[in-house]
Order: C-alpha cells, then structure tokens, then sequence
C-alpha cells in the first residue's frame, strides 16, 4: 500500500541536517536518543521532536532495549533505503523505499486484498 505524502511536508523533513545525520548514524545500528543528541549536537528535545517526524513518514523505527539493570528505553533504527525524486508530466514524484520487516508487509497485503474486495463489492453493488 503507497502513502500519498505532502512533497512540501516531507521535504521539510528532510531538510533538517539533524533529521539526515540521525537517517546516517541509525542506518548502521540503532541508537538511543542520548546518543542521537551527543552526535547531533542537540537537545534532547530537539532530537525527540526530529524522531516524530521521521517517525510519521516511516523513515525510522522504535525499538524497546534494556540496559544492564533492566531499564526499558527506546532506540531508533533508520528504515530509510531510498529516496527517488522524479518531475513527470508536470508533477513532482516522491517515491520513499523503507525496510518492512514480514510482520508489516504481511499486514499491508492483508489490508489491500481487504480494500480491493470492498472495491469490487461496491462495484458489483453499482452495476
């Protein structure tokens, strides 16, 4: 299933030197938000803000860890493979390739049979 993005939106994404830096160091391993911050320079705040837009274009993902005396916190691995910018008949393109792993692929297929079955019981309902 394709998300439509706003290109604007996810171009501003991208233009933060924060957003791109984390995209490089999570792209080797994941990372926490202390260790994001010390790379990037930046509060916490910042880079926990940076996080949730990534997040919401799927650009990163959240993994829960334990340190060595069982305290839960969060890092982030970059999901990012791709990114293809293309001007065609007029329109900008925007197509983002991220890792799913077979859990989500397999709730996206589930997903399109569903809404393709829907479509084809609407269409047979209008004929």
């Amino acid at each position: 299933m394709s998300k439509a993005w706003n290109p604007d939106d996810i171009f501003d994404v991208l233009a933060s030197e924060d957003v791109r830096q984390i995209l490089v160091a999570t792209n080797v391993r994941s990372m926490s938000v202390k260790e994001l911050a010390d790379i990037c320079d930046r509060s916490l705040a910042t880079i926990y803000r940076r996080i949730q837009a990534m997040e919401n274009y799927n650009l990163v993902s959240e993994e829960i860890t334990r340190d060595a005396d069982g305290t839960q916190y969060s890092e982030y691995k970059s999901e990012l493979n791709e990114i293809t910018i293309s001007v065609e008949e007029g329109q900008l393109d925007i197509n983002i390739n991220i890792e799913k792993d077979t859990v989500d692929q397999f709730a996206e297929l589930i997903e399109d049979l569903e809404q393709s079955q829907k479509q084809d019981d609407q269409s047979d309902t209008d004929s």
